[in-house]
């Protein structure tokens, strides 16, 4: 088999630890990806040699995981796991082995790994070696777990969802075999970390078919069993969709013909707004949705902001579109690329409530996934009927607001400070949201004096009441 660059430029590698008598070979993924013809994300390689024996074999290596047997080589500036032949005992709270045993059959070390299609090795010379079919598999669209089923996922209940995605990501039918393991032991995942159930989300939303992991995740009831619980508008659209016959799962809910539209949305993080609209999760569910996986706390606020932008905006472009529909096409271009007022007044609050930014991810989302904006009993062509200029319309505004944030006002806090003659509090704070959003909106210039005079006007409203009180007094 022919090898690609990446391989090629590895294998001084396997030559080196030839020439000192061991076995060495290319093995999991970037194998199985060899095979499909994509690019490869890493090289591993697996060894007879000890882990002591790799280190003596290279100038540069680094001790990453001695106790698994794994020393990373640098090598012409890339860095090269080495994973000397092992097999694993019986695995602690189904996640990690008890023991690690270092071997000298390649068979043993490949018999251990999870599914078919990752138990494959190639030598320096190309050959494969295919001990339980991964080849066929392939070839064949099929993933199957090394051996029995039922061990290998009990060994590591991690893999249940790994499964999942591996399936989604290949477009592979999960064997009957593995499927029903999969539905068997799933209550499993209760035993597993969060943040390792929140990496497998995240490539699968990442990957080449979100919907298919989705479907997948549905109708395995897996999204029911993990150790911290999921929204429950998760488990709800999951259990919607199991009860489903097959035949009907391709588009009979509402949220499905969605789901197609995930993978149409380049960024990763605007699919996790576009999922978490599509079932209805508004801000603070889906900033509690992402501390639940373990991701960043800035994740977590950037989604919220574009749930916050859709829970301000969805219900008025929807009332705009549908006003649209049957117009010709000429006319209803033109009339969606004039925003009415009050559409324009909302869009330019939500954007300066909640970020610029998460405005503009909205609109390129709702451009992919017309029916976050949609309303039933229509048919395509009238729901989503001037829907392209009318998010341009709103993308425009957005970028030619004359302010866009406090910072972006012609006017400073200290500046107001000065024209109050007042200590700082938080109607500074409040002073300051009212003259970005009069700027923004048009009312005043984005101008010191314009923005000083509007000021000053503001603070006499605020002081009338207390001067009115204290005459009372």
């Amino acid at each position: 088999m022919s090898m690609s660059e990446a391989l090629t430029k590895a294998l001084p590698l396997l030559a080196a630890l030839e020439a000192r008598g061991f076995e060495a070979v290319f093995v999991g993924g970037c194998v199985r990806d060899t095979l499909l013809g994509r690019p490869l994300k890493d090289v591993d390689i697996a060894t007879s040699a000890s882990p002591e024996e790799v280190i003596a074999a290279f100038p540069r290596t680094i001790p990453t995981g001695l106790q698994h047997g794994t020393v990373t080589v640098v090598h012409e500036g890339g860095t090269y796991e080495i994973t000397t032949f092992r097999t694993e005992s019986a695995y602690e709270r189904f996640r990690r082995p008890s023991e690690v045993r270092f071997v000298t059959e390649l068979k043993e070390d490949l018999q251990r790994r999870d599914f078919t299609i990752n138990a494959m090795a190639m030598r320096a010379d190309g050959t494969m070696v295919d001990p339980f079919g991964g080849c066929r598999d392939l070839e064949r669209g099929i993933l199957r777990c090394v051996g029995e089923a039922d061990a290998r996922l009990q060994e590591d209940a991690l893999r249940i969802v790994r499964a999942v995605r591996f399936a989604a990501a290949y477009d592979l039918r999960i064997a009957p075999g593995t499927w029903r393991a999969i539905r068997r032991h799933r209550g499993l995942l209760a035993h597993i970390a969060m943040e390792r159930i929140g990496l497998e989300f995240d490539k699968m939303i990442g990957g080449s078919r979100p919907e298919r992991a989705g479907a997948l995740l549905a109708a395995s009831g897996l999204l029911g069993c993990t150790k911290e619980p999921l929204p429950e508008a998760f488990a709800s659209a999951a259990a919607a969709y199991a009860a489903l016959p097959a035949r009907r799962r391709s588009g009979a809910a509402p949220q499905t013909s969605g789901f197609r539209g995930l993978a149409g949305i380049p960024d990763a993080e605007d699919r996790w707004a576009a999922l978490c609209a599509l079932l209805g999760l508004g801000g603070d569910e889906g900033a509690k949705l992402f501390g639940t996986l373990r991701y960043a706390a800035v994740r977590g606020e950037r989604l919220a902001a574009v749930l916050a932008v859709h829970g301000a905006m969805a219900e008025r472009a929807e009332r705009d579109l549908l006003g649209l529909a049957g117009s010709p096409a000429a006319e209803n271009a033109a009339a969606a690329a004039r925003l009415p007022d009050d559409t324009r007044r909302s869009w330019i609050l939500a954007a300066l409530r909640h970020g610029q930014a998460a405005a503009l991810a909205w609109t390129g989302i709702v451009k992919r996934m017309p029916d976050l904006i949609a309303a039933g009993g229509q048919t395509a062509e009238q729901r989503y009927a001037g829907l392209g200029p009318y998010a341009q319309a709103l993308e425009a505004t957005v970028r030619g607001m004359p302010a866009g944030a406090i910072r972006d006002l012609a006017v400073k806090g200290k500046e107001l400070l000065a024209l109050a003659d007042r200590p700082s509090g938080p109607w500074l704070g409040q002073l300051l949201q009212g003259l970005l959003e009069a700027a923004a909106l048009g009312g005043v210039p984005n101008e010191k004096a314009a923005l000083l005079a509007e000021a000053a006007d503001r603070l006499a409203q605020i002081d009338k009441p207390q001067k009115t009180r204290g005459d009372h007094s």
